[in-house]
């Protein structure tokens, strides 16, 4: 098995290959399977006969060398607002992982929850996404948990400049920045929601501003409820996928009714099968 680490770093050089998440996923169970603990290792001989043969073009051509980047230098995100595109679409399923759709929902209660700009949310979305797709990863035995040292939290002296978000049972520490409040990925770097706005309009397309939209009013109408419920909520409305191994990354349908069928929570909450 890979360690958390090794699966952390395949899934860093994987992304920088220009694969999204949803196909980065499927490609590191089946070198992990091969016992291909880095792309290195990775040659046309011992390539995973599953790996579609456009995705192994990626991994095996070679990067261009433009010099290595310094340690802890922190690459320049933008200021500028997301601008989020006019409601086009209405559709009645999506075809999508999960991920995308738990980073926008964690987005939008962390945007209500805590009076967080959009772009501020986004961040924590994605870092919440992030920690489901370990522990899921580890539970379903695709990589070994290892000993790591316990992540601080905010010091007495550090002031402003750092924050914790509690929210759906999980805690996402986040830096302050000159463009605002950023979630801290697993690299320890400070997550730029531009990066990841741009992810989830390659993943969901016209159909995003639909989403995001549900998602804003479903929030909405939770009200109070909105802290105790906002994981129940996420449980009904993901995709459905096979059970176990089979459904690490794989592709689901979204039914768009549930996004807005859930609140209030006055009735019984639905149930979850």
């Amino acid at each position: 098995m890979a360690s958390q680490q090794q699966v952390a770093d395949l899934l860093k050089n994987l992304i920088s290959k220009g694969l999204e998440t949803q196909d980065a996923l499927p490609t590191i169970k089946a070198l992990v399977t091969a016992k291909i603990f880095s792309l290195d290792q990775l040659t046309p001989d011992n390539m995973p006969s599953s790996i579609s043969k456009s995705i192994q073009a990626k991994l095996l051509k070679k990067s261009r060398k433009k010099g290595a980047p310094s340690p802890g230098k922190k690459k320049k995100q933008k200021t500028t607002p997301i601008c989020i595109p006019p409601v086009s679409t209405a559709p009645q399923t999506i075809l999508i992982n999960r991920s995308p759709i738990l980073t926008l929902w964690v987005a939008v209660v962390a945007e209500r929850l805590f009076s967080l700009k959009f772009e501020e949310a986004m961040t924590v979305g994605s870092a919440y996404a992030a920690e489901c797709a370990r522990a899921k990863g580890t539970s379903l035995g695709i990589y070994t948990e290892t000993t790591q040292e316990k992540k601080d939290g905010p010091s007495e002296d550090a002031g402003d400049a750092k924050r914790q978000f509690l929210l759906m049972n999980q805690t996402i520490r986040a830096n302050q920045t000159p463009a605002g409040w950023r979630a801290i990925g697993n690299k320890e770097e400070e997550i730029d929601p531009h990066q990841i706005w741009k992810s989830l309009t390659k993943k969901l397309g016209d159909d995003l501003p639909f989403v995001l939209e549900r998602m804003r009013e479903a929030a909405e109408a939770a009200g109070e409820d909105l802290d105790a419920s906002a994981y129940n909520y996420y449980v009904h409305v993901r995709p459905g996928i096979p059970h176990g191994t089979k459904g690490w990354g794989a592709h689901g349908h979204l039914q768009t009714s549930k996004l807005s069928d859930f609140y209030p929570v006055s009735k019984p909450p639905p149930s979850v099968k």
